[in-house]
Order: C-alpha cells, then sequence, then structure tokens
C-alpha cells in the first residue's frame, strides 16, 4: 500500500512465484478485521474479491469487461463504465512507480541478511 506521493505504508511478506494478489491481500490482512473502514482504497482487477471480502464505503475497484460467448462475441463495456476506469486509472498511476521502483532494485524478491 502506498500514499498518492508514492510513500510505501505497507509491503506485505513476500513469495516467489505465481500467487492471486487477492489472496496474498487476505493472508497479510484477514477481512475480519475493519481495515478499510476509513480509507479511500483503489485497486486493480487483480483484487475483484475486495469489495465482497472487506467492508469499506470507499472500495473502488474497475470494472471488468463481461466474458465472451457465442451469442455476445465482442461484449462492450458502457460508456460509463469506461469513464469510471479511467477516472480510477487516473488516480492509481501514480502508486504505480512506487511499486516499479521496489522492483527495479529487487527490494521484493531478494531477502537481506542481518549480521
Amino acid at each position: 500500500m502506498s500514499l498518492p506521493d508514492q510513500w510505501i505504508v505497507f509491503l506485505g511478506r513476500t513469495l516467489r512465484g505465481h500467487h492471486h494478489d487477492d489472496t496474498m491481500l487476505q493472508q497479510a490482512l484477514p477481512p475480519e478485521v475493519e481495515w478499510f473502514t476509513d480509507m479511500k482504497v483503489r485497486v486493480d482487477r487483480g483484487y475483484l474479491g475486495m469489495q465482497s471480502d472487506y467492508r469499506g464505503d470507499q472500495i473502488a475497484l474497475p470494472t471488468k469487461k463481461p466474458r465472451k460467448s457465442h451469442k455476445n462475441p465482442n461484449p462492450p463495456l458502457s460508456e460509463e463504465q469506461r469513464a469510471a476506469n479511467t477516472a480510477l486509472s487516473r488516480v492509481r498511476i501514480f502508486i504505480e512507480p512506487a511499486i516499479g521502483g521496489m522492483k527495479r532494485y529487487n527490494i521484493w524478491y531478494i531477502p537481506f541478511a542481518t549480521v
């Protein structure tokens, strides 16, 4: 988690390999505790279960495009949904450089030994 000015305020346990974002969040911050009741939370599509698992009035998730089917081979998002996703992305874009910086310097992946 980070603030809009790219200050990282929480970094969960790092894991090797592929792990779903929402599962790692539930392990680090159990849903039974009210973590996000007084916060504005902006997340990406990796946290689609967050609104149903956590309590909070200000949890904003992007709208996911509907699945393709034989009857609807190219289901579009409505203009309102696209506008809401764009507005959310404009807020979240300031957080991504903080995450990229952590990855660039291998802070997430390399454990540091303390002597």
